[in-house]
């Protein structure tokens, strides 16, 4: 947008806002590469933006130089760099949610013997910021800052059921046609329910059970998860569960009104 000042002259001047063309355009790359579904060649990354090969090229080589994006050796495709874990680490470590979060994921923990975690929202993916691993010998562990799609798994429908529709369709839309019908399905399921819940869906023999955290606006920030092993962790045994996660998923979403 253009501003208008006045000179001292008493005549008007019009200005635009100091935008870095360059520094926009690598920005719209790192988009694409992130919301992507696996890694992008400079002509898919052209396309989707419109912009010539010769300056996703060039911006794509400057990128790599910092750790921002990597290349494959053998494809050629382009993806995220590792940059982006030290930057997500930092981020996790000084999230604010977390002093709100904590006490609660302890408790299940604690309650389920179960591990627990946190996940929020990034594009395509959910991302794992907090987790308390069950301190059973058999159990499961995700990992802080692990990314898992958005549309699959529990925590991943907690959130995404509880996007607005226009993400919800944008997501859907990426996904094969014979797995799209499903999805809608669960994710309608999700939301009347006000949980969801997955069994071997995400890795072989791991159930888990997930309910959204919303912001003072109604808008998901992100989701609880309880996850385990079938063969102890599953839809029977969930169900004694169910009240308390929605209980500290409600209390969590009061806190932030």
């Amino acid at each position: 947008m253009s501003t208008i000042h006045l000179t001292e002259e008493g005549e008007y001047m019009t200005t635009k806002p100091a935008h870095s063309t360059t520094v926009l355009r690598a920005i719209h790359i790192i988009n694409v590469l992130s919301e992507s579904r696996g890694p992008q060649s400079i002509s898919d990354i052209s396309e989707q933006l419109g912009y010539s090969q010769t300056v996703v090229h060039r911006l794509l080589q400057t990128l790599k130089s910092e750790g921002l994006v990597i290349q494959d050796s053998k494809s050629k495709l382009y993806s995220l760099g590792s940059a982006f874990l030290s930057y997500a680490n930092k981020l996790l470590a000084d999230m604010p949610l977390a002093p709100v979060i904590d006490p609660w994921l302890t408790e299940l923990r604690d309650a389920t013997k179960e591990t627990v975690g946190f996940y929020v929202p990034a594009g395509q993916y959910r991302v794992c910021t907090i987790e308390h691993e069950s301190q059973e010998e058999i159990r499961r562990s995700v990992g802080v800052g692990k990314r898992l799609p958005v549309y699959k798994g529990a925590s991943g429908r907690a959130i995404l059921a509880f996007e607005p529709k226009d993400i919800q369709e944008k997501i859907i839309q990426t996904l094969p046609e014979e797995e799209r019908e499903d999805l809608v399905y669960k994710l309608e399921q999700t939301a009347r329910d006000g949980f969801a819940t997955n069994e071997g869906e995400i890795s072989a023999n791991v159930s888990a059970l997930s309910a959204p955290v919303l912001d003072h606006k109604e808008r998901v920030i992100g989701a609880m998860s309880i996850s385990g092993p079938s063969f102890r962790w599953n839809r029977e045994t969930m169900q004694e569960y169910i009240p308390q996660l929605l209980k500290a998923t409600a209390e969590i979403t009061d806190s932030l009104r």
